[in-house]
């Protein structure tokens, strides 16, 4: 997983929710069965040639450059994502 995306959930539950739960997810995510990966500067160029070519949020091109990079399948919930033909994706939560 991308630091940029941790932040990104980070910032989404202190805005949406509460503080008290974006705090138990930066404790938590310390112990996530996934690597939590800074991006490089190849990661960086990739993600933004992502934003580029798909009607993407900025952060959601880090997280499909790490699918690239590893080639491994995006797990998300986010509709956006739909548009990639880049990356396979395993759907979360709702249609």
């Amino acid at each position: 997983m991308s630091a940029i995306n941790v932040g990104e959930v980070y910032y989404f539950l202190r805005k949406h929710h509460s503080a008290e739960l974006a705090e138990s997810w930066r404790e938590s995510s310390r112990t996530l069965p996934a690597t939590i990966e800074l991006p490089a500067a190849e990661d960086i160029w990739n993600a933004a040639l992502l934003k580029s070519q798909f009607p993407i949020a900025y952060a959601d091109g880090f997280a499909a450059a790490l699918a690239q990079k590893y080639n491994c399948r995006l797990v998300t919930g986010d509709p956006e994502f739909r548009r990639v033909d880049q990356v396979e994706l395993d759907w979360i939560g709702g249609e």
